[in-house]
């Protein structure tokens, strides 16, 4: 029996964004007829997803069921939602994207996260960030409201007892007077010309964080940007004994269709039959590449309920396929 057309465009949603069966199907069923499964944001809400992208790389090495302890994601032209997994993954998303001032020995304060951002709508199970003047939206939810609201304040009281500033508690629809300096100078990394070009880069990925979990197999994953937003780097970590699929991830990534606007540019191993090394991706326009690191590690200090998780995620994928061949050397740019 074929597969009905809305069943099998639900299962492509699943399969870009990580969402449930449920979500997947409603999300499919209330789109216009035409309209492509994962939209192009409007263009402030693509720079702001970029800078989201930043903050949730930033310093990630934790270990949680799925990539950045991020189940799913649910885009909309306005907006985004992330789904967290856990408490653990909110107190981690939420430290990476809530916007602090944090006091420096020497010169000026910095400000980390999203500058500007504040908490305009709490739900049972999330929080809506949205920043003062704009209408950008990031929709977090997962645990219960109680879990959201704990792990802010004990976030703040982490802070305060820092010296630091929980720039998000300034008053509703006030900038904090530093913040607003901040931006004023045009400090924070989104007002880059370089950046701006290659947005549609880390926004797409975050769009399409599923793939690293229904399509790569990696138990680990982290990265950041380089040369002011026209690189980025993830780093997949897998088991010794998993494969990889970097010719599926490939594949899903650059689909005419559903994926990005990215040409494979090259792949290099490292160790001749091991499989660990490079891949690259870059734009036809050269605005913005994707660099692929794999590597194989063993984490004994790992917690074994976690682990276990991850091995039974991985487990649900089946299958390897080949790279195409390309010339040495291509992969590094």
């Amino acid at each position: 029996m074929s597969m009905s057309k809305p069943t099998k465009h639900a299962r492509t949603y699943s399969r870009y964004t990580g969402a449930p069966r449920q979500v997947a199907s409603d999300v499919v069923a209330a789109l216009p007829p035409g309209a492509p499964l994962i939209p192009t944001p409007e263009r402030a809400q693509m720079l702001f997803e970029s800078e989201i992208l930043y903050w949730v790389l930033s310093g990630m090495r934790n270990f949680y069921e799925y990539p950045f302890g991020i189940q799913y994601v649910q885009p909309a032209k306005t907006g985004i939602r992330l789904h967290l997994e856990s408490s653990a993954s909110l107190d981690r998303i939420l430290a990476a994207l809530l916007p602090v001032r944090a006091p420096m020995n020497l010169g000026d304060d910095q400000i980390y996260g999203l500058y500007g951002v504040r908490i305009v709508a709490r739900t049972e199970n999330g929080i809506e960030l949205q920043r003062l003047g704009d209408t950008v939206s990031l929709k977090l939810s997962g645990p219960s409201r109680r879990a959201f609201a704990n792990a802010e304040a004990a976030f703040a009281d982490q802070l305060e007892r820092s010296g630091a500033e929980a720039c998000w508690r300034t008053r509703e629809n006030a900038w904090n007077d530093y913040e607003k300096r901040w931006a004023d100078e045009r400090q924070p990394i989104v007002f880059d010309e370089t950046w701006r070009k290659a947005a549609w880069l880390p926004s797409g990925l975050l769009r399409r964080l599923g793939l690293l979990h229904t399509v790569a197999a990696p138990q680990l994953v982290a990265g950041h940007e380089s040369r002011l937003g026209e690189w980025w780097i993830l780093e997949l970590d897998h088991f010794p004994d998993t494969g990889l699929r970097r010719a599926e991830l490939v594949e899903a990534l650059t689909d005419a269709e559903h994926g990005l606007p990215l040409t494979l540019r090259g792949h290099r191993d490292l160790w001749p039959g091991e499989q660990l090394g490079l891949v690259l991706l870059q734009a036809p326009d050269r605005s913005a590449t994707l660099q692929l690191r794999y590597d194989r590690y063993d984490y004994p200090s790992a917690p074994p309920e976690m682990l276990a998780a991850i091995r039974q995620r991985i487990s649900r994928l089946t299958g390897e396929k080949q790279l195409p061949f390309m010339p040495e050397g291509r992969a590094t740019g």
